[in-house]
């Protein structure tokens, strides 16, 4: 019955009329799909229908069970190339929101990924570590990271889901152009490639020191 209230109780949350709207929107299927922002953007995340996303850059599939699966998003997959997975949490430990969940490792550098939910990790897609391009190719199916019995119903309060995944994307590209604008001297190819109107060139941030890296996990990768 527990796994069943949690679903209930993260339904009731959200509410039935909320899901309902953003659904009747338009349906977005996993193939890459480009929109245009009101200031001329251009960007192409994957927004899978149905699929919860946090603004630590993971989405989230909830199973009618009450357990989750989780991953990374577009937006990290895209500024970098084959990264490296190291996956932090084991099958039976416990995770805290805001905990790392993940480390990415690129060229020497490396980014800390954090958990959007507490709960207990049911099992862990060990065939991600060794396997560099495997997470980004299949991000949505293959590249799940984790699946975890969250424990806590109202931390889906903070998630995102369809129209409003798509603004918080938007947000987040302008926000990234920004970011790009202060390190030009360092990221000057990456930082046009949004200037004009298009996404982030594949491996962006390999181009970018240490500091950069640990300024952009900071700004961009939290839980909260």
């Amino acid at each position: 019955m527990t796994p069943l209230f949690v679903v209930v109780t993260i339904l009731l949350f959200f509410g039935i009329e909320w899901i309902v709207q953003r659904r009747k929107a338009g349906k977005v299927s996993s193939a890459a799909s480009s929109m245009r922002s009101a200031d001329g953007l251009l960007f192409a995340p994957r927004i899978p229908e149905g699929i919860f996303f946090a603004k630590s850059h993971t989405w989230l599939s909830l199973f009618p069970s009450g357990k989750v699966r989780l991953g990374i998003d577009d937006f990290i997959a895209t500024l970098l190339e084959r990264a490296d997975v190291i996956l932090v949490k084991s099958e039976g430990d416990h995770v805290e929101r805001g905990e790392p969940l993940l480390v990415l490792s690129d060229n020497g550098q490396a980014l800390t990924v954090r958990a959007p939910v507490s709960g207990d990790i049911l099992s862990a897609n060990e065939k991600l570590e060794g396997a560099a391009g495997l997470m980004p190719l299949d991000l949505f199916s293959n590249g799940w990271v984790y699946t975890i019995q969250p424990c806590k119903p109202d931390e889906f309060r903070s998630l995102l889901l369809g129209n409003e995944s798509r603004s918080w994307m938007f947000e987040e590209l302008r926000r990234l152009r920004d970011f790009f604008a202060f390190t030009m001297e360092d990221g000057a190819s990456a930082f046009a490639a949004i200037q004009d109107g298009g996404a982030p060139a594949p491996g962006a941030l390999l181009h970018l020191g240490p500091e950069v890296w640990k300024r952009f996990e900071q700004q961009f990768l939290q839980a909260e």
